[in-house]
């Protein structure tokens, strides 16, 4: 089944294309130092054939897409699609603009490299989406051959492997930056994935109206509860307590919620890392987390 792309996630997609075509043809090349990944590669079969580096970045993904196929399920080809087609496109039309970000400092350049890479790939990431990339090249490799090592050791060995065919075409220093780029990338990525909501909660609600709450849960804000019946260790009453996990806003409502109608309630918040189930704010079982 393929993954449902509305009208909205085009639209953020195209910004992420975009994001990343900008720090890779208007950042990092008119700096002098390339990119890793399957770009990275694309870019270094370019240097040998003289080929446009975006044509050949399509044939890759198209390779990747392929096995993905046959290998994994359909719907991690699904996440994939899209970008597959589109981003290589605007990072070949952008390579046309005649516009040059060059910075005196070759580490600023970098930095900022690195963090609008990082944007434009944590918002695609975020909508479920990928670029079949390394991160897809990973996944295969543990889904097939690496099956006991941790996804983000496959991840290192992938990108450090691309690192040294680079420099059959590049130079060291070219390279290194290349590096430190990809360092800082993978941590800007990191923030927009799990740093800019929505976080999730736990919330434990023992109260003296569990039904209004439970209600309000269920109907306004539109998450599941599980209801638990509890002793008091002092009263030795029983009580009702009341469980759901929602994002960060959706906690500001319960929050109101409860203070709105003066409900006298005990109530425990825990942040939670990650969460399996299939709400839409939820991840899947059978998704890879690099830990």
């Amino acid at each position: 089944m393929l993954k449902k792309i509305t009208a909205k996630n085009i639209l953020l997609l195209a910004l992420s294309c975009i994001i990343c075509s900008i720090a890779v043809n208007w950042v990092a090349l008119p700096n002098g130092f390339v990119v890793t990944g399957i770009t990275g590669l694309a870019m270094t079969v370019s240097e040998f054939t003289g080929i446009h580096y975006a044509l050949i970045n399509y044939v890759m993904v198209g390779v990747v897409l392929i096995i993905t196929w046959v290998k994994m399920d359909k719907e991690e080809v699904s996440s994939i699609l899209f970008l597959s087609v589109l981003y290589p496109a605007v990072l070949w039309a952008m390579s046309y603009f005649s516009v040059h970000i060059i910075f005196d400092d070759k580490l600023i350049a970098v930095a900022f490299f690195g963090v609008l890479l990082g944007i434009g790939t944590g918002i695609a990431f975020r909508l479920g989406f990928s670029f079949g990339g390394t991160d897809t090249i990973g996944k295969l490799l543990k889904h097939t051959a690496l099956k006991q090592i941790p996804l983000k050791t496959i991840l290192l060995l992938v990108d450090g492997t691309i690192l040294l065919i680079m420099l059959t075409a590049f130079s060291l220093d070219a390279v290194a930056y290349a590096f430190v780029g990809q360092l800082i990338y993978v941590n800007s990525m990191n923030f927009v994935l799990f740093n800019m909501g929505p976080k999730l909660y736990e919330i434990q609600l023992i109260c003296n109206a569990p039904h209004s709450i439970e209600q309000f849960i269920i109907e306004d804000i539109q998450k599941s509860v599980t209801i638990h019946q509890v002793v008091g260790g002092y009263t030795k009453e029983t009580k009702t307590q009341i469980d759901c996990v929602c994002t960060s806003k959706e906690y500001v409502k319960l929050r109101e919620f409860v203070k709105k109608e003066e409900i006298d309630c005990f109530m425990k918040v825990f942040p939670l890392m990650h969460v399996f189930g299939q709400d839409k704010d939820f991840l899947k079982i059978k998704q890879e987390i690099i830990e």
